[in-house]
């Protein structure tokens, strides 16, 4: 059986669509476990329109990794992943995953490629299908697309709850690429294959990047120096950034050099603010 785990707070309609998708799947084998983070009852209606799928309501306080765990420690699944509130898929998705778990035993975890309605990329990824390592995490690791078996899940534990949107802390992103490093280094194997496709809306609008990119790329900088990653790596990443902002003053492009701006700054102060865990691990 495959537990898709969704946290969810605020999105109704979008949750909705998300329902609708997997009901119109292949495979058949699978539960929706609803982590609700909303202070009132909106979801009721919509999942009872659903009631033909094995779902579970459960609440959390907020946190998407808190939110996460909590859908962790009732899953009954051998296949788990954890699709946004506003994510959408194919019919054949969980069909030809399953099938690529049965045909590659070998491998404990599998990420997919984020796309559009548009099918355009709708974040920064791998072009070509890899093995995922701590070198490349980055191009080939979402939470929304990051497909594993329950014994990752048993053999790493739960989200840190320090990291992620909602998260106590000012490390608001990058709980999927902790957990997936943490997992490399208990040996467990991970591939990443771009034909299989999770869709959701871009993360490429230049507000949406104006806004979040300093506290994405601070919880970036936070999770490469808690997993050690050499000074050198990510000094070619700050050059990137901050060589990518002059490039745009010199243009005239204010806007896109803020944005280069803030994901330097932001690197470099989680980098530096980073190296142990504030609160253990679930």
């Amino acid at each position: 059986m495959i537990s898709i785990i969704v946290a969810t707070i605020h999105r109704v309609s979008e949750l909705e669509r998300l329902l609708g998708s997997l009901e119109k799947q292949n495979e058949r084998n699978f539960e929706v476990i609803v982590v609700d983070q909303n202070r009132d009852d909106r979801l009721a209606p919509v999942l009872a329109r659903y009631a033909n799928l094995t779902t579970r309501r459960l609440q959390s306080e907020r946190g998407l990794s808190r939110a996460r765990n909590v859908g962790l420690s009732v899953a009954q699944g051998e296949l788990l992943t954890f699709p946004d509130d506003d994510c959408w898929y194919l019919p054949k998705l969980l069909e030809r995953m399953k099938t690529w778990f049965d045909a590659h035993p070998e491998f404990g975890m599998l990420g997919a490629s984020l796309r559009t309605a548009e099918n355009a990329p709708a974040a920064t990824m791998a072009p070509t299908a890899c093995r995922c390592s701590k070198d490349n995490v980055s191009k080939c690791v979402l939470s929304a697309t990051l497909f594993m078996r329950r014994v990752v899940s048993l053999a790493v534990g739960g989200f840190d709850e320090n990291l992620g949107v909602g998260s106590p802390s000012q490390y608001q992103a990058g709980e999927e690429r902790d957990y997936v490093l943490r997992a490399l280094e208990k040996g467990f194997q991970m591939w990443y294959d771009p034909s299989l496709t999770v869709y959701h809306p871009t993360m490429y609008s230049l507000e949406r990047q104006r806004t979040t990119a300093y506290a994405y790329a601070l919880s970036e900088g936070y999770v490469q120096r808690l997993h050690a990653f050499p000074l050198r790596r990510v000094g070619t990443e700050l050059i990137r950034s901050f060589g990518g902002a002059a490039i745009r003053l010199c243009q005239g492009d204010l806007y896109r050099a803020r944005v280069c701006a803030l994901r330097g700054t932001g690197q470099l102060v989680g980098y530096v603010s980073g190296g142990r865990r504030p609160i253990r691990n679930h």
